[in-house]
């Protein structure tokens, strides 16, 4: 019988246990989402933000080329009309 009780003891001890771990996998696993989620806007952004990057660099590139070329201040880019 005592060591029913123990046993018993043990086993609430253990139950407790393994819901505290429970617990701590459920925060771990929305956390984990929370992340990822957070990544996914965070790569969408740096994408969006390469792009720009490259565009602004090739408008650079493009207006180096006519300042050097002496294209910069040519009448028909001047005015639409």
């Amino acid at each position: 019988l005592e060591n029913n009780t123990i046993l018993m003891e043990k086993l609430k001890k253990v139950q407790q246990e393994n819901e505290e771990l429970k617990a701590r996998m459920d925060k771990h696993m929305e956390l984990s989402r929370q992340l990822s989620t957070e990544q996914a806007v965070l790569q969408e952004s740096l994408e969006k933000e390469s792009k720009v990057n490259k565009r602004l660099s090739m408008e650079n590139e493009e207006l180096l080329w006519k300042l050097h070329n002496g294209d910069l201040c040519s009448p028909r880019k001047l005015s639409p009309s």
